[in-house]
C-alpha cells in the first residue's frame, strides 16, 4: 500500500489526518490507530506530508482530459440551470441547457441564447427592436436557439 491509498484508508476508517507543527502527522482519534496504522504512517511519513501539503488536483481527470466537467464547469452547470429553471423550464430542460451550454463554451462557440440575456422574461425579449425582432413575443424555440443576437446584454 502506497501513500495515497494509506491516505484514503485512513480518512475512509474515519481518521482525520494532517500535518502538524515541527514535520509531523496528527492523526485523530489516535488512540485507535492499530501498530499496522502506525508503522504504515512511519513508512511513508515524507510522502504522506507531501500528500497533505499537496492534496491532488481535483479536475485532474475532468476536462480537457476527458469529457467530465471540471469544477468551474459544475459551477457554472449549477448556476445556469438554476437560472433557466427561474426562468420557466423544467428542471429536466433546464439540465439540458445548460448541458449544452458547457459544450458550446468548450468548442469556443461565441452565440448564446435568449435565456442567457439579462433583458429575456420567460417569453418577452425585453430589447426586442436592438434584437431585430418586430414584437417582442419570444417562442421557446427561439428562446432556446444558439444565436448571434446585436441586442445580447449577458446576465450577471
Amino acid at each position: 500500500m502506497g501513500a495515497p491509498d494509506l491516505l484514503r484508508h485512513l480518512r475512509e476508517a474515519g481518521f482525520t489526518v494532517a500535518s502538524a507543527d515541527g514535520g509531523g502527522i496528527r492523526v485523530a482519534p489516535s488512540a485507535s490507530l492499530t501498530d499496522a496504522h502506525r508503522q504504515a504512517i512511519r513508512d511513508h511519513r515524507a510522502e504522506l506530508l507531501s500528500l497533505l501539503a499537496h492534496p491532488p488536483d481535483p479536475d485532474r481527470w475532468c476536462w480537457p482530459h476527458s469529457d467530465a466537467m471540471n469544477g468551474a464547469e459544475l459551477e457554472q452547470f449549477a448556476k445556469r440551470a438554476q437560472q433557466f429553471n427561474r426562468r420557466g423550464m423544467s428542471a429536466e430542460a433546464a439540465e439540458a441547457m445548460a448541458d449544452r451550454l458547457v459544450i458550446r463554451d468548450r468548442e469556443q462557440d461565441d452565440r448564446r441564447t435568449c435565456l442567457e440575456c439579462t433583458t429575456y422574461r420567460p417569453g418577452r425579449c425585453g430589447n426586442h427592436r436592438r434584437a431585430g425582432l418586430q414584437a417582442p413575443d419570444v417562442g421557446r424555440d427561439l428562446a432556446t436557439l444558439l444565436q448571434r443576437c446585436p441586442g445580447f446584454q449577458p446576465s450577471r
